[in-house]
């Protein structure tokens, strides 16, 4: 689940400027990951290269594994409403291997296209956000409806802060707590039923690399 979608097709370092002709932005379409992600995608992909290959040849189209992938996480969202977390737990899961699948049937079909990354990254903010919601609406405790909603705004923070840098010409690629990470937080949280504490972490790490992205990006864009 990295920040930035299905449809790269360049990578640049950390701190380069884009070379993008007058438009900057184009220049940046690549798979940038976390740190998580980056360790982990190759066993990932070759531990699940079977259902890859299945549902490539069940010929489904990865932008409708992005949309169903959104669809699942607010059916997780809604049972974490009610707090049967168990259920949430399982639907957000599947949600989650959805949008770390659709990216590699993209490639293996080779159906990697613009409006597919576009797509991509525009459900990702909504499947950021329904789980977080979910949690606010359904707590009586005002400290945990807060915390939630911080978490909410600096985990959007987080990919805002280098959409907006690449927007600019830079490759923002730094952070520890980047959107793997805040998922992988967030589902161990439903599945203990650890909420708070998930929550607690998930702000402070936002917030964290957050400020490592506002500052990094200071650095970077001085003299520009």
């Amino acid at each position: 689940m990295p920040e930035w979608p299905n449809g790269a097709v360049s990578k640049i370092a950390v701190g380069s400027k884009p070379t993008g002709g007058s438009n900057p932005s184009l220049a940046v379409k690549g798979l940038t990951m976390s740190y998580l992600t980056r360790e982990l995608k190759p066993y990932f992909e070759r531990g699940f290269m079977p259902l890859i290959d299945a549902i490539s040849k069940a010929k489904v189209h990865p932008n409708f594994l992005t949309v169903f992938g959104l669809f699942l996480v607010a059916v997780g969202s809604y049972f974490l409403y009610l707090k049967a977390y168990l259920l949430s737990f399982v639907f957000l899961l599947l949600g989650a291997l959805c949008d770390a699948l659709d990216g590699a049937i993209a490639r293996k079909t080779k159906q990697n296209s613009l409006f597919g990354a576009f797509l991509d990254s525009l459900t990702d903010r909504f499947s950021d956000a329904l789980p977080f919601i979910a949690i606010a609406l359904s707590s009586q405790d005002k400290v945990l409806s807060l915390f939630s909603l911080l978490a909410l705004v600096f985990s959007f923070g987080v990919s805002y802060a280098r959409a907006r840098a690449e927007g600019l010409g830079f490759d923002l690629r730094v952070g520890f707590f980047e959107r793997t990470e805040r998922w992988v937080v967030l589902l161990a949280g439903v599945l203990l039923q650890q909420i708070f504490l998930a929550l607690i972490l998930l702000v402070v790490g936002s917030f964290l690399t957050l400020i490592q992205r506002v500052y990094t990006f200071m650095k970077l864009s001085k003299g520009r």
